[in-house]
C-alpha cells in the first residue's frame, strides 16, 4: 500500500514518514525521520535486519534503535506484500510497545504503535479494525500531547483521518468537525506536507466548504513532502488533480 487512505481505508489515511532514508549516513536524531534515500524494501529490509542485530548487543539506551525499528517495521507493513505485512506490522507493535513502556515520555513510541496497530486494523478488516480504534486513538493522543508537530504533525493527520473514515456514534467515534480540527493544525504545523493538505481538502468537501477545499487542492500541488514516502508525492497532486477537475 502507497498511502493511508488506501490501506487504512476503515480507520485512516497516511501517516508519515516524511522520507525513508536507508541506508543511513549517520544516525540521526531520536524521533526524527530520515531523509535521505527513498523506500526501497530491499534497503528497508537490510535496515531493519541490522537494527534488530545492534538491539540484540546493545548494553545501554536502546532508544534510537527502538525508534528506527517500530518505524521500519510500519513502513515495511506499508509498502511490502500482502503476504508479509501482519508480520512486519506486528513486529512493529512489538517495538512500539516496548519502547512506549520504557520511554513513556517520548512521542516516538505512542505514534509509532498507533500506527503499526493501524495496519494491524487493517489486516484484520472492520471488526477488528473497530475494536482497535480506542488503543489507537489513545496512543495518538499521548503522542499528540508530547509533540504535535513529530513525523509532519503525524499524530494530528492520522487523527484528522480516523474521525474522517471511521462511522459516527453509535457504532464509532467518527467526527467530521472533530477531522477538521486536526487536519487543520496538521496543515499549520507543517504546510509543506501534501497529505496535510489533501486530507483537509476532502473533510472540507464534506463540510460544503468547497472553496476552501479547493485551496487545499491547490496547495497540495505546491507542497514540497509526502506522508509516507517523496516519491509518492506526485500521486497526491494526481488525487488533487482528480478531485479539483469533478468539483
Amino acid at each position: 500500500m502507497k498511502n493511508l487512505s488506501r490501506s487504512l481505508v476503515i480507520l485512516m489515511a497516511v501517516v508519515w514518514c516524511g522520507s525513508c532514508a536507508l541506508p543511513r549516513v549517520a544516525a540521526p536524531p531520536a524521533g526524527a525521520p530520515d531523509e535521505q534515500l527513498e523506500c526501497k524494501l530491499p534497503l528497508l529490509q537490510a535496515e531493519l535486519a541490522r537494527c534488530e542485530g545492534e538491539l540484540q548487543q546493545a548494553s545501554g539506551d536502546r532508544t534510537t534503535c527502538l525508534i528506527r525499528l517500530a518505524r521500519l517495521s510500519f513502513l515495511l507493513g506499508e509498502l511490502s506484500p500482502k503476504s508479509e505485512k501482519q508480520e512486519n506490522f506486528e513486529k512493529g507493535r512489538f517495538y512500539g510497545e516496548t519502547l512506549a513502556r520504557e520511554q513513556p515520555v517520548l512521542a516516538e513510541g505512542h505514534y509509532w504503535l498507533a500506527l503499526n496497530l493501524c495496519g494491524l486494523a487493517e489486516m484484520g478488516g472492520p471488526r477488528r479494525g473497530l475494536r482497535l480504534i480506542p488503543e489507537i486513538v489513545s496512543e495518538l493522543e499521548r503522542a499528540l500531547k508530547v509533540d504535535p508537530a513529530y513525523d509532519q504533525a503525524g499524530s494530528h493527520r492520522v487523527l484528522g483521518r480516523i474521525y474522517f473514515e471511521c462511522p459516527s456514534w453509535p457504532l464509532s467515534i467518527g467526527d467530521i468537525h472533530e477531522s477538521r480540527r486536526h487536519l487543520s493544525a496538521a496543515v499549520a504545523i507543517a504546510p509543506e506536507n501534501s497529505t496535510n493538505h489533501l486530507y483537509l481538502a476532502e473533510t472540507l468537501f464534506k463540510l460544503g466548504k468547497f472553496d476552501e477545499a479547493r485551496q487545499e487542492l491547490e496547495s497540495v500541488l505546491s507542497a514540497t513532502r509526502h506522508a509516507l514516502c517523496p516519491h509518492f508525492l506526485e500521486e497526491d497532486r494526481q488525487a488533487a488533480r482528480l478531485l479539483l477537475r469533478k468539483r
